[in-house]
């Protein structure tokens, strides 16, 4: 039953999400170009090019071969077919419903190492910075390396045939308030992971693309916190030292002996452990997005946790941000 008679015919104005790290392009901007998004909402069960016509619009062969190059339509036959999961309001809320069931019986059996986790980061100075570390570094990246590890998850490997992204992309109705994601950026062996929003995502993007950025986390991998800004084009300056010498965000030991990393595999393993069994890759995925904003939810309701001003200021300064950001190292790592 088509269940999307209320919702836009444009999915330009869904919800878009790719999990789909590595990617160089990823398919939001093409959805949103031209009228793609009504194409591919009106190709969701198949639709033919003198139908589109009769609709009112004809798109043009370049159209229709850059969404081809993105993996966003099929051609079978004389139907345009689109080729990731749209999910309309009723299925929108139908699973909504069941994720936050689900959030709600993870938390009690999380929420004593969540408490652990934002002690070990006021230890360190940084009590600032546990929203994002909880969210970014462990149910936004643990949770899905343990999924990757048993098998579940799509390839996200670039290849001649997928030359811009590889993994999952899907459109939900309506967007989900306050949604995060991850963005990586990785230099000899140092990842610095920033937590994006809406509102965020731009000026993380102009840092993450700062020249010196790279210079900064290599100089990391040698076992140095360097001095110098890292300037952004427009000439804004993060720092990843205070006056005194000591990191403004979290630099995580990706191995055991890191007490962040031990409690975050605690807690990844338990979320995972009640995982719908019978879900799979690009489903799974979609899924898991929806538990994991959920599970924040819950577990900022119930206190154990609280979303920073800065996650939903688009005008911070750079600084600001440290608590939407965390480094990660192999190995020993720096000394904190």
């Amino acid at each position: 039953m088509d269940d999307f008679g209320a919702d836009p015919d444009d999915l330009a104005k869904w919800g878009l999400h790719c999990f789909c790290l590595g990617a160089r392009s990823t398919p939001h901007h093409v959805v949103r170009m031209d009228d793609n998004g009504r194409l591919l909402f009106h190709a969701r069960l198949g639709v033919s090019r003198t139908e589109l016509r009769e609709l009112g619009f004809d798109p043009l062969d370049s159209q229709i071969a850059l969404l081809r190059a993105y993996r966003l339509i099929s051609v079978e036959g004389d139907r345009l077919v689109t080729t990731f999961p749209v999910l309309g309001s009723e299925q929108t809320a139908g699973l909504r419903t069941r994720t936050a069931r689900l959030a709600d019986a993870i938390v009690p059996g999380i929420a004593n190492d969540v408490s652990a986790l934002t002690d070990v980061l006021v230890g360190q100075g940084l009590a600032h910075c546990a929203y994002g570390v909880l969210f970014g570094y462990v149910i936004d990246g643990l949770v899905w390396d343990r999924l990757r590890v048993e098998g579940l998850l799509p390839s996200m490997e670039l290849s001649i045939e997928r030359p811009y992204w590889n993994g999952a992309f899907w459109a939900v109705h309506p967007s989900r308030e306050g949604a995060m994601g991850t963005n990586e950026v990785e230099e000899a062996g140092v990842r610095l992971t920033m937590v994006w929003t809406e509102p965020t995502v731009r000026a993380l993007n102009r840092l993450a693309e700062a020249e010196s950025l790279r210079q900064s986390l290599r100089s990391v991998s040698r076992g140095d916190l360097p001095r110098e800004s890292v300037v952004t084009e427009d000439g804004q300056a993060w720092t990843l030292v205070d006056g005194s010498g000591r990191p403004t965000i979290p630099v995580i030991g990706r191995r055991d002996a890191d007490p962040v990393h031990e409690i975050g595999l605690r807690i990844a393993e338990k979320i995972v452990s009640v995982l719908p069994g019978d879900l799979r890759e690009v489903g799974l995925v979609v899924a898991t997005h929806e538990l994991i904003w959920d599970l924040m939810a819950v577990l900022e309701a119930a206190g154990f946790t609280r979303r920073p001003r800065v996650f939903d200021d688009s005008k911070a300064a750079p600084d600001s941000r440290g608590a939407q950001m965390f480094l990660s190292v192999e190995g020993t790592g720096i000394d904190m």
